[in-house]
């Protein structure tokens, strides 16, 4: 049975698509699906100014992802576990697809903004030559769609 983690080191629509699109690949697998909340306490959060709002949303979009897998388990028979780790973000995925002897890992990409790109692929290169497993990059569906 092949293994699949969902990294979230930060709980945005970006990661609310990538729990969306494992969830549905899921429910058609039959893969394990690890979701892996890493609290990376050296991760600079965009839009974290002090603001409650911000915050706040954040904390909808982590309920929201964690409906979204209880319902994935109960409703579609989806093989899920959700997992929480703090520390350095690319070294907390590695140690997990040892640990779990994981098959690949997905991620979400951002549309637009280069400055998030260029954070994907420092956050991809690593983690393509330090676990050597293949990476499925999803992009959000756009508002037209």
């Amino acid at each position: 049975m092949s293994g699949f983690v969902v990294p979230i080191k930060e709980f945005s629509p970006l990661a609310l698509a990538s729990v969306r699109f494992a969830i549905e690949f899921g429910k058609r697998s039959k893969g394990r699906f690890f979701f892996l909340f890493v609290d990376d306490p050296t991760a600079i959060v965009p839009g974290d100014g002090g603001e409650g709002e911000s915050s706040e949303h954040r904390d909808r979009i982590k309920e929201r992802i964690e409906t979204l897998i209880v319902q994935g388990k109960l409703n579609d028979g989806l093989q899920a576990e959700i997992h929480c780790r703090q520390g350095d973000f690319i070294q907390e995925v590695r140690q997990f697809v040892r640990d779990y002897h994981i098959d690949e890992i997905v991620l979400a990409v951002p549309e637009g903004q280069e400055q998030d790109r260029e954070q994907m692929n420092r956050d991809v290169q690593p983690l393509l030559q330090l676990t050597h497993c293949r990476i499925l990059t999803v992009r959000p569906k756009s508002k037209g769609t």
